[in-house]
């Protein structure tokens, strides 16, 4: 390993506390592994979910998972009625998630120029994936500035986790954002992105990405940077947040949905992120032992089959 990064790993170490594989609530959501062949039959940009059922299957995640971050409600499916699916692909390293949602009414863009370049809140449909791809907890951004210089605390911000969210953007082309320095880590193959919408009031509008998640992502030097370790049975540990908001801009207010139940500082302590379980092709994530597993219904539904 470059002592570079060895550096950046100790020092991240002495930072953070010390986590070993933090669990929020008794559900571990699933990732269905993608084959090679599989990958040739989603399309990130034809904005459906269709291919994704027909490969994947049921959603891992529906309404009823997310909470109301700003308020811990329950979310409302006659305001944002949302399937998610969650998959994984061994020989690339990468995450792959879909999001198709029925809105009850669309706006779009919310804020001006620079805020909808760079806030996910700026956005009425918008997706943030947080990622800590070894789960090993920890702050991974937003770091105090104490005795480090700036240019130690931008190599430590998203270094062993990762935030990547994109919007829906009639306007132009759909592409992975990501809020650290450098831009390597939201292109091919590490990260690629589509959607579309139809309708206004009321809307359907789908968000589809791949990303790879980093155990170590030295934002200047893709060369030595570490991407995660996919295998069948590992843990990882995620967020998804999804952004609704029901008015015309100047911007006002909008709603973001996420899966933890309490108002944690997830945009800056990946030991609240929830688990995440890679599925081997073919398993059934009930038939791993220790775990607490989760199947959907016909319906989506997801059901804690508690160990």
């Amino acid at each position: 390993m470059p002592t570079c990064l060895v550096s950046l790993l100790i020092l991240a170490s002495l930072l953070v506390p010390a986590v070993t594989h933090a669990h929020i609530g008794d559900q571990i959501y699933p990732f269905y592994e993608l084959l090679d062949e599989d990958l040739d039959r989603i399309d990130l940009t034809d904005g459906s979910v269709e291919d994704w059922l027909e490969v994947v299957g049921e959603p891992s995640l529906v309404t009823s998972n997310f909470w109301r971050g700003a308020d811990n409600w329950p979310s409302d499916p006659t305001t944002l009625d949302v399937r998610v699916w969650l998959a994984w692909h061994q020989r690339s390293s990468n995450l792959w998630v879909a999001v198709e949602a029925f809105d009850d009414r669309y706006v779009g863009a919310l804020g001006d120029e620079e805020e909808t370049a760079n806030y996910c809140w700026a956005w009425d449909a918008c997706m943030e994936f947080f990622i800590d791809g070894d789960h090993s907890g920890g702050r991974y951004r937003r770091f105090p500035a104490g005795d480090h210089t700036e240019e130690e605390l931008v190599r430590l911000n998203f270094l062993q986790a990762q935030k990547y969210w994109m919007p829906i953007d009639p306007a132009g082309d759909q592409f992975v954002r990501y809020p650290g320095a450098g831009e390597w880590p939201t292109k091919d193959p590490y990260a690629a992105a589509g959607g579309g919408v139809v309708g206004r009031s009321p809307a359907t509008w789908v968000l589809e990405m791949k990303v790879t998640p980093f155990d170590a992502l030295v934002y200047n030097d893709e060369g030595i940077s570490e991407a995660s370790e996919l295998y069948p049975g590992k843990t990882i540990g995620f967020e998804l947040q999804l952004w609704d908001a029901d008015e015309e801009p100047p911007f006002v207010s909008s709603h973001n949905y996420l899966l933890t139940p309490l108002e944690l500082p997830v945009n800056r302590f990946a030991s609240h992120f929830v688990d995440g379980l890679l599925v081997g092709a073919g398993e059934d994530p009930a038939t791993y032992d220790n775990r607490s597993a989760v199947e959907p219904s016909s319906w989506g539904r997801i059901k804690a089959a508690l160990r």
